[in-house]
Order: C-alpha cells, then structure tokens, then sequence
C-alpha cells in the first residue's frame, strides 16, 4: 500500500470512515454495523459492470484487493460493517478500469525532462523554440526531444545543418511525433559514429537519408538508426525513467487508467526494466504493466525467445508482466515508412517496406506461439496487416488449441478481402481512436485515405477491437484520454472542432464499443479477462468513476465528462475532489 493511502486509512481508523470520506467530498456515508463487513462498499452507482449476465448493478463491495460482490443497494448494505468504508456515487457512472492497450509510458518517462515540440509548429517556429531551449539549458550532456512533424520538411526531411547553427557542441536528437524517425545534428552523429561509411542498420527499412555523396543528412528513418544513438549516447537512463514517471504516470490514472500495455522499450530493454522493477518494489506504479520484448531487425530474432523468457523469470510481479513479443513490422504513413501494396500518392517510386515478410515472419510467430507468449505485430500499411494476418492465419493452423492472443497494432489501412479475416482468425484489431480525424490524403491518395480506419467492418465481422494511445505518440497529453478517444471513435472530429466529419454509420463506432474496447476485449487481448476488464465478484477491483452520465451525453459532448475517481487493486490511486489541505493533513498522521 502506498504511503497516501495507508495514511488515509490512518486517519479513517481515528476519525471514522463516514466523517473522512464526507469530508473528501463525496457524497456521505450509510449507517455502520458491528463486525468486520467489507473493506469498503460503494453505493448508489449506475454501474456498467461489462459482464453479459449482469450487466447493470448499482453497488459494488470490495474486500483487498479484489471484488466480493455486485448487485444492487439492499444487499451491499448488510456487508456494511463497523471498519468498512462507506462512498455514496450518488449516481455517477462507474466502469472497469480503463486499459491502455499500446502506449510507451516507460520511454516517455526516460525522456520527459527533454524538449517538448509542437505537432502543429512549422520549421522556424520549431527552430525558434529549440534555440530557446538550448539556451535555457546550458549545462545538460545532451538536447533530446519528442513531438514535431516531419512532414513540414517534405520528403528530404529537416537536416543537420539547421541544428549545428544553434548547438554544435552537444547532441541534439529530436524525435517525431510517432517516433519513427529523428531530426539530429552532427555532434549526435560524430559521437555515435556514425559517418558515410556506416551501414544503414536494416537497408530499405531503417536507414539514415543521405546526401549525393552518401553523408548522413540528419534525418533518421525508423528506430534502430536513432534509438540506438539515444542509449549509447545514454540520454536516457534508469534514474530518468523512475524521475520522470512520478508525474507522467499520475496522468495515466487522471484519465481513468488502471493497466497499460508497454508496447516496447526499444533500444532500452535493461533500463527500462530495472527501472519499472523498481518502481514496482517500491510501489510507486500506480497501473499495472503488461510488457514486451521488441523486434526491430532480423538480427533481433536469434535470441528473442530467451530473452523474453530472461524478462520474464527475472522481472515478473504482480504490477509487472513480461510477456509479449513485439514485433515492430513496419513504419508509418506520414515518414512514408508503412509497407504497402500500392505506392505513396506523393512518392510513386516508394512502396514503403516490411522488417519481416513471407516464411521468415510466419516461422518466428510460430515459434514464439509454440513458447507460450503473445503477439503483437506493428503494421500500418495494408502489405504490413496483411502479412500479420498470414502469420496469424498460420500460427493458428499449426497450433489450433493455443490459448496465446494475436493483435495487430494500429490496423490503419487494410485491403477489403482482409477485413473479415480477423474474426476467422481470432486477431484482435487495436488502434488509436484519436488519429481517427480524416487524413492522409497527401499520402495515399483520396481514394486509399477514405479506406483508412475501417473498424465499423472489423467489428461487423465479428472481431474485437481494442483502443490505445500509443502515447506519447499522440502529440498532445490529452490523446492519453480514453473519455476523449471514446468520442473520436464516434464522431471522427476533434472535440469541439469547427470541421465537418464525413464520416457515416459506416465509419462510426458506438459508445458501447468503444467502452468494450478500452475494458473486457481490451483485457482479452492482454489475456486477462479472468482478472480485469469487467466488474465481477473475484475479479481485482479496478474501477473508474465518471462525474457525468456519459450514457446520456451527445457524441459530440462525452469530452465534458470528467473521472471523479480512478481505483485500482481496491485503492483510489486517483480522486478529482480531494483537497490539498486535507491530504496533507493525512500524510502528517
């Protein structure tokens, strides 16, 4: 039990646990009765318990960590007793815990310190706030940063030269808003070693983009040319992973999220992972963490196996869960990196490009199936989703009673003969609902762009979808939301934007989809639906509240609900009301 909550149970041990939570400003307390009872009862909800066989109760107990009864008011009173702590919901809506089904908090927290870009900046404004910060910060080893667009630099993308005109002492290592490609200068380049005569680390895949003389030019395509540079520059480190995540982490819980699906570490394995084991030790992580290996080579798959298998037995706790072969298969549209049938509408020579295709991709997830772990294939282009499915599609043959879970990360573009094959083949489509805003069009052309996002099909067909983040490649801290993402899968538009959304019924998704996504399909995919992603007796008490009735909102306003409370493993690890004073006043008992 963390330190906040253990002085909060104090002080309702001294006080009395109607006076405490009345006082948190929640709404009151019912009569106590003698004896144990539960450790704590909520009442009076509207509760979408995610559970077929009952889905609405208006009452929940909680005994540890875990739930020990849903139903309604009449009977969760008589499991009042003299210690339990009472909350009235007074008819907030409360689901399961949020869960984030990719993102990469773990390499967020390691470079949270560092520059902050804008996705929106053009390059003199991202030039002007990058000689600010160089400025501001005279002393630090190195300048590392997150959030621009490469695509206000055009197809060459931004060069080296702009940065050495205003730090060509230190490295500077800037990556984009997806984080597949890096902006650097020289000074990264000469430390790392890397010159005209260093082999691109996957030719045609991960590569650097090069002058006529076949000098790097600053711009890094894909990870291993730039993630590489990071940790042997060491920018990043365990120390900053653990600092860093003390804030960054509490958003996650703000938003109502109680289990993370880390969706890599990259270059980072080690660190990222003495890190999060600490942090679990210490209990300072306020979601669990499913985590992952990450291939991003071919070289990568010799030991791949073992070394998940190493994570694992090493690393495994109760909040830390090794247990996923990431496979980072492709790029993105917007660097032209994403591996397609067709070519890029801007690019007509560019096909983008797959790591891993035909028998060497079908044989590794063979056998990472056959040792007993999960699969999550990264693929964005429709070349990529469809080579994931072949592997799948064949993994699946060879193994027809493995219990292992495959999903395709992002799923963006996928030809029609595809659509149906996720349902055939128990592949889970995860995705990002707040990239769902119509574009792309540069890219792929009018046509192509309106075929992206076909989820309203996948799900027709009777697959699961899932819903992430994948922050911080969101490019702004509020597509960490879950609440904001449930909009944008309905409406297809940025809250509050002033564009007209083209998208019909064949496109849009409905609110209680979107929830299964973020609550009972998403804990499938993580191969946890017997513990979370529902609200059931014996399941952990994971739970979110919400201050409005998001049942009862328009699509177009389920932004202005807010979570009032975020619990996990039977603690609030977030309450929207608790006054500072008052928090205070209970760390000092």
């Amino acid at each position: 039990m963390n330190t906040l909550a253990f002085n909060i149970n104090k002080a309702i041990a001294i006080t009395g646990a109607c006076a405490l939570i009345t006082t948190l400003g929640l709404s009151g307390c019912t009569q106590t009765l003698p004896g144990k009872g539960a450790d704590l009862v909520l009442l009076n909800g509207k509760i979408d318990t995610q559970n077929s066989d009952s889905p609405w109760a208006s009452a929940i107990a909680i005994n540890g960590k875990r739930i020990s009864y849903v139903g309604e008011n009449q009977y969760a009173q008589t499991l009042i007793g003299q210690n339990t702590i009472v909350i009235d919901l007074d008819g907030q809506v409360v689901l399961p815990g949020f869960i984030d089904t990719h993102a990469h908090p773990v390499m967020a927290a390691g470079m949270s310190d560092g520059l902050q870009l804008s996705l929106d900046a053009q390059p003199d404004e991202l030039l002007a706030t990058i000689d600010d910060y160089v400025k501001d910060n005279p002393h630090t080893q190195g300048i590392i940063g997150f959030g621009f667009s490469a695509a206000v630099f055009g197809l060459q993308g931004p060069n080296k030269e702009l940065l050495d005109a205003i730090e060509p002492n230190r490295p500077v290592i800037l990556v984009d808003e997806g984080g597949h490609s890096a902006w650097v200068n020289s000074k990264a380049l000469e430390l790392a070693g890397i010159d005209r005569n260093t082999p691109d680390p996957v030719p045609g895949t991960h590569y650097f983009q090069r002058d006529s003389d076949g000098n790097p030019t600053g711009w890094c395509l894909e990870a291993m040319t730039f993630f590489p540079m990071i940790a042997k520059l060491q920018l990043v480190d365990t120390q900053k992973i653990i600092t860093g995540s003390s804030d960054l982490f509490a958003l996650f819980s703000a938003f109502g999220i109680t289990t993370v699906y880390d969706a890599g570490f990259s270059s980072f394995a080690d660190t990222a992972y003495e890190a999060v084991d600490q942090l679990a030790k210490e209990d300072k992580l306020p979601f669990r963490l499913v985590t992952s290996h990450m291939i991003q080579s071919p070289a990568h798959l010799v030991d791949a196996i073992d070394k998940l298998s190493a994570y694992q037995q090493r690393y495994s706790s109760e909040l830390v869960m090794p247990r996923v072969m990431k496979i980072h298969n492709d790029g993105t549209k917007e660097a032209r990196t994403a591996g397609q049938f067709e070519a890029y509408a801007d690019n007509p020579d560019n096909f983008g490009s797959l790591l891993l295709e035909g028998k060497l991709l079908y044989d590794f997830v063979q056998d990472v199936d056959k040792a007993g772990f999960d699969i999550h294939i990264h693929a964005i282009g429709d070349k990529a989703v469809h080579e994931a499915l072949n592997a799948f599609e064949q993994a699946k043959a060879a193994n027809p009673d493995s219990s292992n879970r495959y999903s395709i990360a992002h799923t963006e573009l996928v030809i029609d003969k595809d659509l149906t094959r996720f349902a055939a083949n128990n592949v889970i489509a995860q995705t990002t609902p707040y990239w769902f805003e119509p574009h792309g069009e540069a890219a792929l052309g009018k046509e192509r762009a309106n075929k992206l996002f076909r989820f309203r099909q996948i799900l027709d067909s009777g697959a699961k979808v899932t819903f992430g983040s994948d922050f911080p490649a969101t490019g702004s801290l509020i597509g960490l939301s879950p609440i904001i993402n449930m909009e944008m899968g309905q409406t297809r538009r940025f809250p509050q934007s002033d564009k007209t959304s083209s998208a019909g019924p064949q496109k849009t998704l409905t609110l209680e989809e979107m929830i299964r996504g973020y609550t009972i399909d998403a804990a499938y995919q993580l191969n946890m639906e017997t513990d979370i992603g529902s609200l059931e007796q014996g399941k952990l008490a994971d739970l979110v509240v919400i201050n409005k009735n998001v049942f009862e909102l328009d699509e177009d306003q389920i932004h202005t609900a807010k979570v009032a409370m975020t619990m996990m493993n039977g603690e609030i690890v977030y309450q929207r009301n608790w006054k500072s004073y008052l928090v205070e006043w209970a760390l000092d008992l």
